[in-house]
């Protein structure tokens, strides 16, 4: 059987006590294995818009757009710990009701949960790859949009940022047959917040490439 080619690596480290209490209180409440989960309708108050970022890193967009959009719910996936015990903490500061976050495979979080489910989808800077020989373990392909597309509602929106010339490229290729789409309104609501990797971008002159896309037009 051929072993599926992971977008990501898993690092041992530590986790510090001051982690686990957290996992231990949001268990199931603001926090959930993603294999644990198949209906996202139960797990927080309904909302008109439901909203997924893939990979949230640090969490500081999820948190500043959960923090200014109360009339809507946020979902992260992430396979780092550290970066949910980050938001969790921010959660429990700010007591918001209004996200939940899983710790998992994206592609599998995709795969198992009833869908169609979200309005807008961000992936905000994955990792490039950057070499050749690594480019099969990039995250977003025609087979990757193909399952963000099954679980996007009707003219749901996918956000995607990228830094990485040859990335963007490819990514390009791939959006090529969907129509855009946008509401000004919500996506000026949602504008993405500038991450760490963003401001390195900026900072080394590198320029940001940003695609905005109704996989269901």
């Amino acid at each position: 059987m051929k072993r599926e080619v992971k977008s990501f690596v898993h690092v041992r480290s530590r986790t510090s006590k001051k982690d686990l209490e957290i996992f231990k209180k949001f268990k199931k409440k603001s926090f959930y294995d993603s294999k644990e989960v198949s209906d996202l309708s139960k797990l927080l108050p309904e909302k008109k818009i439901n909203i997924l970022e893939i990979g949230f890193g640090d969490g500081n967009n999820l948190i500043e757009k959960a923090m200014a959009n109360s009339d809507m719910n946020f979902y992260g996936i992430e396979v780092f710990k550290f970066g949910i015990a980050s938001v969790l903490k921010q959660v429990q500061i700010h007591d918001l009701n209004n996200i939940c976050l899983f710790y998992g495979d994206a592609k599998d979080f995709l795969v198992k949960i009833e869908k169609p489910f979200f309005d807008f989808i961000f992936i905000l800077f994955p990792d490039p790859w950057p070499k050749k020989k690594h480019w099969k373990r990039r995250l977003i392909n025609q087979n990757f949009l193909n399952l963000i597309k099954q679980n996007l509602r009707e003219k749901g929106c996918l956000i995607v940022k990228t830094d990485w010339q040859d990335y963007a490229d490819d990514i390009k290729k791939d959006l090529a047959e969907f129509k855009v789409f946008h509401d000004p309104n919500i996506l000026q609501s949602l504008k993405p917040t500038q991450t760490k990797y963003e401001g390195k971008a900026i900072k080394e002159g590198r320029e940001v490439f940003t695609y905005i896309s109704d996989l269901n037009a």
